[in-house]
């Protein structure tokens, strides 16, 4: 969190604002990139070896061979079919973006066997590298060298591959690999990974319609700025993301009414947790875009008070989601996000010429308000807890917390005494 807070920061007061804008959407491809074609695997990689250690060495078997067909057809698309891509990031970038998205397949794959082993020291190192190395080369090329975008996306590169070999070792000398891949296993991964696939890709064009949208109709700068709030946003959802990931792991093992009163446990801290951290922000919006951005962005202020409320649902309402992830992909959940995104991109369409930013700030908060209704009544639905029990923590709850927290203080000043 630290580390990528600091490297942003470098990037907005070295870049100009449309560099700014091209380099956001880069990453955003690399992510779709990724997320499309790799988020399934890691997903069912979770669900298989959570249910059978065993098949560790022939999933990474499985994991590599994927990697080197799904990386041929990439490869081949951009040669023979450039206009794919040139529409959402300029031409010269076009392989840089997808190197960084093979990369990123590889790096979460192997780490999805890392956390459903529980190796976390070694999963957690993984990003931990990955964002020294960019911050690191960033400072070098930047501020000492002043090398401009080019750098920035030469940093991503070598930071990204390096993390993903590291992830790679990590996992096959803990978890073991073996050289016959197994179209029964990967088999397995199959039936469920293409709904994963659909569900992973409708939760991305669901929160990044509205980035590309801003291209499409006003240009790179608004892109920029549109990017502050953004940033703050996944700022925000660093937690929901790991809460999310863990909570996965978790309900894929665990039977249906445990998995559901987990999930209604964390979803309801998550919220008050967040509600918290938005009003922190809409009071220090000002400062907090200059710490990760500069003071030339503070236009991005009132956008991001619009947004405020759809980042405190989408990250609440990312919880829920995951647990129906590690509940077999249902069609009622996976279908939800191309609704919203459809709706966001009307309204953006709608608002985006007249408002700029504010106008998709404005699209994203009602996209994610309907998202998050409609998620929260299935799961009242499906569990048979109460909205009050889904939305609202209880004060014991805290009150245990903070009393584990006192015993464990004096626990350790009595054995420093």
């Amino acid at each position: 969190f630290v580390l990528s807070l600091l490297n942003n920061k470098l990037i907005y007061i070295f870049l100009g604002q449309e560099e700014n804008g091209i380099y956001f959407l880069i990453i955003r491809f690399s992510l779709f990139i990724s997320l499309c074609l790799g988020e399934w695997l890691r997903l069912t990689n979770i669900n298989i070896v959570g249910r059978d250690k065993s098949l560790n060495p022939v999933v990474s078997a499985n994991n590599i061979t994927y990697l080197g067909f799904i990386s041929g057809v990439v490869v081949l698309t951009a040669l023979y079919v450039p206009s794919l891509f040139t529409g959402l990031i300029p031409p010269q970038y076009i392989f840089a973006a997808i190197t960084v998205g093979l990369c990123l397949i590889l790096r979460n794959s192997f780490q999805s066997l890392l956390l459903v082993n529980n190796h976390i020291i070694r999963y957690s190192t993984t990003f931990v590298l990955w964002a020294s190395l960019f911050l690191v080369l960033d400072f070098f090329f930047l501020v000492i060298y002043d090398l401009g975008l080019n750098s920035v996306i030469l940093a991503l590169i070598i930071s990204t591959v390096i993390a993903a070999l590291w992830s790679f070792i990590s996992s096959i000398s803990a978890n073991g690999f073996s050289l016959r891949p197994s179209l029964r296993v990967f088999g397995m991964s199959g039936k469920m990974g293409l709904r994963a696939a659909v569900a992973v890709s409708g939760m991305f064009v669901m929160v990044n319609v509205h980035t590309f949208a801003l291209k499409s109709l006003e240009g790179w700068a608004i892109v920029a700025i549109f990017s502050v709030c953004f940033r703050i946003f996944q700022l925000f959802q660093r937690v929901s993301d790991v809460t999310g990931t863990i909570l996965y792991s978790n309900v894929t093992q665990k039977e249906e009414k445990s998995g559901y009163r987990l999930t209604m446990l964390v979803c309801r801290n998550l919220l008050f947790l967040s509600l918290t951290f938005a009003i922190i922000g809409g009071l220090l919006g000002k400062y907090l875009i200059i710490i990760i951005a500069n003071s030339t962005y503070l236009e991005a202020y009132f956008p991001l008070l619009i947004m405020l409320p759809g980042i405190v649902l989408m990250n609440t309402g990312s919880v829920l989601n995951s647990s129906y992830w590690g509940r077999g992909y249902p069609l009622k959940v996976i279908i939800a996000p191309y609704v919203a995104g459809a709706i966001g991109l009307a309204i953006d369409i709608l608002l985006v010429h007249e408002f700029g930013a504010s106008g998709a700030a404005l699209s994203f908060s009602v996209m994610s308000i309907l998202w998050f209704i409609y998620i929260v009544e299935v799961f009242r639905r499906d569990s048979g807890f109460r909205i009050i029990d889904i939305l609202v923590p209880s004060r014991s709850e805290y009150a245990h917390l903070f009393l584990l927290i006192k015993n464990k203080f004096l626990t350790n000043n009595r054995i420093v005494k």
